[in-house]
């Protein structure tokens, strides 16, 4: 069963599945029902395709080591009586959502080859790029899910939410459903839980640490981040707001501790001074160290803590401030 069908099995029996925001199948033959929620325009089928659909990536991506420029792709299957045409489409489009380009079920990516291969069961397939769009007269499955955001996420840090690493890097956004939420929800719903602490999201929100998608209690709202590969879809780019420039490294904490009413627990934290904060790194260490000394946990006067955040400011409404946040491990 496909990972995604079984997720929304767990969570929502008997909905339907949208579409992956990467691509869509371009049928050259009669094939079996999508699992995915689409609409069908029949046509003639075309003859570039083979024997399996025809797949449309829709923007430039990668998979692994692999770039994949947006346009339309054929899919060639070397392992016919283990795999079949619908498998392999849905396999590929599965691909492209992965967010680190760590393929499970033991598939591997052959750069050289375009293609993707395992040895048990022995399954593999070629993916071309025949052109930029589908031919003339060709069935087409249009998914009901491809809005990317216009503007760019940038991170300046390795950071990460709840069990998902977020390299520092620029990112895209995609809506599950442009119906359900908006670019604007989506992007500023991703800034507060990259700020947020403890990496635990508020309710209903949940989030698939493989594709690196944030589902709003229903897998049909949400959003989902991805790498930037090629061109921008905008001149416009977003930052997380309030910080600064991050400090190197990571702070290693020794025991369980506190620090006022924040939990501070034994391992290693990301911390990072505020935009505008006069701060350094050495000077944010010694704080922390101080704060972690300090008689009692209490905060020395006049900083004040912003729990949620993990942000110590020197007094309400002072430039002075420093965010702390713990390491993935």
């Amino acid at each position: 069963m496909p990972r995604r069908l079984t997720l929304l099995t767990a969570l929502v029996l008997g909905l339907a599945i949208p579409a992956a925001a990467h691509g869509q199948a371009t049928p050259s033959s009669p094939v079996t029902t999508p699992t995915t929620t689409s609409t069908t325009t029949a046509a003639t089928p075309s003859a570039t395709s083979g024997d399996c659909p025809l797949f449309t990536v829709l923007h430039d991506d990668k998979i692994g080591a692999l770039s994949l420029p947006a346009g339309v792709y054929s899919v060639t299957i070397s392992t016919r009586s283990t795999l079949s045409c619908a498998t392999a489409s849905d396999l590929f489009s599965q691909f492209l959502q992965d967010f680190d380009g760590r393929l499970s079920g033991g598939w591997v990516v052959g750069v050289a080859t375009s293609g993707f291969s395992r040895t048990a069961p022995k399954q593999a397939f070629t993916v071309k790029r025949v052109g930029a769009s589908a031919p003339s007269g060709a069935a087409t499955v249009q998914p009901d899910l491809a809005t990317v955001c216009p503007a760019v996420f940038q991170l300046s840090h390795d950071d990460h939410v709840g069990a998902l690493a977020i390299p520092a890097g620029k990112y895209i956004i995609d809506l599950v459903a442009a119906d359900r939420m908006s670019c604007d929800e989506a992007a500023s719903s991703l800034a507060s839980f990259l700020q947020d602490y403890d990496g635990t999201l508020p309710r209903p929100w949940f989030v698939d640490t493989e594709t690196a998608t944030f589902l709003k209690g229903t897998v049909n709202n949400g959003f989902e981040l991805e790498p930037l590969v090629g061109p921008a879809p905008s001149n416009v780019t977003l930052k997380l707001p309030g910080d600064g420039t991050p400090c190197p490294g990571t702070f290693a904490v020794q025991h369980d501790d506190m620090i006022g009413s924040l939990d501070v627990n034994k391992g290693p934290y990301l911390f990072v001074p505020l935009a505008g904060s006069p701060l350094t790194c050495d000077q944010t260490v010694t704080l922390i160290k101080q704060f972690l000394s300090a008689a009692n946990n209490a905060l020395p006067s006049p900083w004040v803590l912003s729990k949620k955040t993990g942000t110590f400011r020197k007094g309400k409404g002072s430039k002075t401030a420093f965010r702390l946040k713990p390491a993935l491990s």
